[in-house]
């Protein structure tokens, strides 16, 4: 995986690996979930880049909810946890 330096002034936290998935136990997962405007998603997808999260190519290309509905099936033992952030 390869990443780009972020753009001058863009943030980039202390000593994060940029492979978060090596403090993952085996098999583990996460799924990240952006809901909102299309120009918004896309803005958080390039930060998430710039910080080094995750590349760019990783996401899904952007999918409309189909008739303004959006049903979760979750695991037996997942929970959510959610952030708004005013962009």
């Amino acid at each position: 995986m390869t990443f780009s330096n972020p753009p001058s002034g863009t943030p980039v936290p202390p000593n994060l690996p940029a492979d978060f998935s090596s403090s993952l136990p085996p098999g583990a997962s996460i799924r990240h979930i952006l809901l909102g405007h299309p120009d918004h998603i896309r803005q958080t997808i390039h930060l998430l880049h710039n910080l080094r999260y995750v590349e760019t190519s990783q996401w899904s290309p952007l999918i409309e909810v189909p008739d303004h509905r959006l049903i979760l099936r979750p695991q037996p033992d997942d929970v959510i946890s959610m952030l708004v952030r005013r962009l």
